[in-house]
């Protein structure tokens, strides 16, 4: 009886030295792989909006130059006469400036709320960097 009661304690140590490993490194590794998986998404997330707002913004006014150059040099009848007309009165030079001026209002506003985006991100991402950092002193501990 004394020889089966030793084997079950030396068993019940052996399991509560593998349990509490288990809980406190094991647990702490996933829940650390997590964080940092989310927090590198987080970082990814916002410089990419960032980068992919200010990317549209100057496609959409190259696009806009594009088309104002195209329809400035067709050679279609009426419509060359046309703008051949409002290029000699200088409408022409003051459509495309206006356009010019105009989207650069709509892009300092949007970037704007570009700044307003990115100062939410930032917060977001100090936030998920002191839920790391916490997290790595208790997996230390």
């Amino acid at each position: 009886m004394g020889i089966v009661s030793a084997i079950f304690f030396i068993l019940y140590g052996v399991f509560k030295i593998l349990k509490s490993f288990f809980v406190k490194y094991l647990t702490h590794g996933v829940i650390l792989g997590f964080q940092f998986a989310f927090t590198a998404s987080s970082i990814v997330v916002v410089v990419g909006f960032v980068l992919f707002s200010i990317t549209a913004l100057v496609g959409i006014y190259n696009q806009i130059q594009d088309l104002i150059n195209y329809i400035s040099t067709a050679n279609t009848g009426a419509l060359s006469c046309f703008f051949s007309v409002l290029e000699c009165s200088g409408a022409l030079l003051a459509i495309n400036n206006g356009i010019t001026l105009i989207f650069g209002a709509i892009s300092t506003v949007a970037l704007f709320h570009l700044a307003k985006f990115l100062i939410y991100g930032l917060k977001f991402i100090g936030n998920e960097l002191f839920k790391l950092g916490v997290l790595l002193g208790q997996a230390v501990n």
